[in-house]
């Protein structure tokens, strides 16, 4: 059996302890064990010592060019990466494109960046700002790469995206990484790792990877790291409140649980071609991935006079896909298994809470048979749709305000039609990273983005006219801003140039006129 080792100061490591079976989750084979590993405190130090230097002895132009360097590196290697991902994932080879080539996005995006960037250390933050009308003393404000580690916790959902995502940003903006995978789906983060360590295309140190539990990590942070979490909003809370990490007032980023929705205007037409796109992406929302991202629609809003119409198309379509799913080796398979055992644990409990203010009108929690799938093995859920009941909607208690069911399910809820109605029940979620607003209403859509905006992290808007060229809400782009308020964890990560500000220090620059000008230009 192989074990997969960590990567730590400088060489392939393992410790004594317990090692963790990485499983198939459509065969349940047991594919590799991740090995514990210990020395973590040297390992950040490592960073610092090593790698944080000499990512910071570079321009940002320079850095760019490592990660265009990273991206045609694993770009070499991605058929190997899908078939992984198939493998280790549970991920359709359609599902596994979107884990991978999101990664290689982000990089190339953030390369492509790097080429905007000033030919010096820092950002410039704005203008410099007179302190007092009489005299020449000036404050500039500037962006300076943290002289710590960038720690970056990983959810099992995405191994490749949320590892090279990362990665990409806190590289560019001057910070080496110490990155730790969700270990029941490690398998292809580690090969990711050891495909750039082997190549030796970054400086050393900058690229450390931890497999198995995260031990004593969080004891060793210092005031200049940086933590980057995505995972439940639990264990985002530990980290927060870690006596480390407020004794040293450690910088911590949370994405977190999100109860993401959707909002049907009154004015959208059945069998328009907006409400087609409405259709296709609510249901690409319930099964990519077989409804493991966080930010899939968990509550479809619509009029109570389009409810039939709606629960009728997608119940029909959802029906198709969950007469292809199962083993996601097999070409015919629309849609593979949830990643983990506890994953469709936790699934089936999540819809029995649901089930207390909401009927199933689609699907069957407890179907055991599956496309080219072994009686009584793998983890699979076919898609479930739900209807809340009317009175519950406006309910801070009810479930479906409450719980997330991390899989290929979502809850249709009515509303009246008015757009206050629709913001209450969409602030009852607590704040989601993106919610999707259908609709031709120009008065509608303006009232939308006052009302649903603060409550989100991302608002998307799609109308008749952008029909044809929309992508599916669920889709991160770097270029825009990927974290929430709330329950999604207030966090904040992408967004182009802003999502380098996690990784800097905003510096006042207080001194004179002249002075500043010669460091700053201007």
């Amino acid at each position: 059996m192989r074990v997969l080792e960590s990567y730590l100061n400088g060489a392939w490591r393992s410790a004594d302890g317990a090692r963790t079976p990485l499983v198939n989750p459509a065969t349940e084979e047991v594919l590799a064990e991740a090995a514990p590993a210990r020395g973590l405190g040297e390992a950040l130090q490592h960073a610092r010592d090593g790698g944080g230097p000499a990512l910071r002895a570079l321009s940002f132009r320079q850095r760019g060019a490592l990660l265009q360097a990273v991206a045609k590196l694993l770009h070499g290697h991605r058929e190997e990466l899908l078939d992984l991902s198939v493998a280790s994932g549970g991920n359709t080879r359609g599902d596994a494109k979107f884990d991978v080539d999101g990664g290689l996005g982000v990089l190339a995006a953030y390369a492509e960046l790097a080429e905007t960037l000033p030919d010096a250390p820092w950002l410039v933050d704005g203008e410099a700002a007179v302190v007092v009308r009489t005299s020449k003393v000036r404050v500039q404000h500037v962006l300076q790469p943290r002289h710590g580690v960038a720690v970056h916790i990983n959810a099992f959902n995405f191994p490749a995206w949320g590892m090279l995502g990362k990665a990409a940003v806190a590289w560019l903006a001057g910070m080496p990484v110490l990155t730790k995978p969700a270990t029941s789906t490690s398998a292809l983060a580690h090969r990711i790792a050891e495909i750039i360590l082997q190549a030796n295309v970054l400086p050393a140190g900058a690229l450390q990877l931890l497999m198995g539990p995260a031990g004593d990590l969080l004891n060793h942070l210092g005031t200049q790291d940086v933590v980057a979490f995505t995972g439940s909003a639990d264990t985002g809370a530990k980290i927060r409140g870690h006596r480390t990490v407020l004794e040293h007032g450690v910088r911590v980023n949370v994405e977190a649980d999100s109860l993401n929705a959707v909002v049907l205007g009154p004015d959208v037409q059945e069998g328009s071609e907006l409400w087609d796109l409405i259709v296709r992406d609510s249901v690409t929302e319930l099964t990519q991935k077989a409804g493991q991202k966080c930010t899939a629609t968990r509550r479809i809003l619509a009029p109570t006079a389009l409810l039939p119409g709606l629960r009728e198309a997608l119940a029909d379509r959802l029906a198709e896909i969950a007469g292809r799913t199962g083993n996601p080796a097999a070409k015919a398979v629309k849609m593979g298994p949830l990643s983990t055992a506890q994953q469709l644990t936790d699934a089936r409990a999540g819809l029995s809470a649901l089930a207390e203010r909401a009927r199933i009108v689609r699907g069957d929690p407890q179907r055991a048979e599956f496309v080219e799938a072994a009686a009584g093995k793998g983890f699979f859920l076919e898609p479930i749709l739900l209807e809340a009941d009317p009175a519950a909607v406006l309910d801070r208690a009810a479930s479906f305000h409450r719980v997330e069911v991390f899989g290929p399910v979502a809850t249709l809820l009515p509303y009246d039609g008015d757009l206050a109605q629709a913001a209450a029940i969409v602030r009852l979620g607590g704040g989601s990273l993106v919610s999707t607003v259908y609709s031709d209403d120009r008065e509608f859509v303006a009232r939308a983005v006052a009302e649903l905006g603060p409550q989100l992290g991302r608002l998307v808007l799609a109308d008749e006219k952008g029909a044809g060229g929309s992508f599916s809400p669920g889709c991160v782009f770097p270029q825009a801003l990927h974290g929430g308020p709330g329950r999604a964890g207030g966090g904040a990560e992408l967004g182009g140039r802003t999502g380098l500000e996690l990784y800097m220090q905003r510096t006042a620059i207080q001194g004179g006129a002249s002075q500043l000008a010669r460091l700053f230009g201007g």
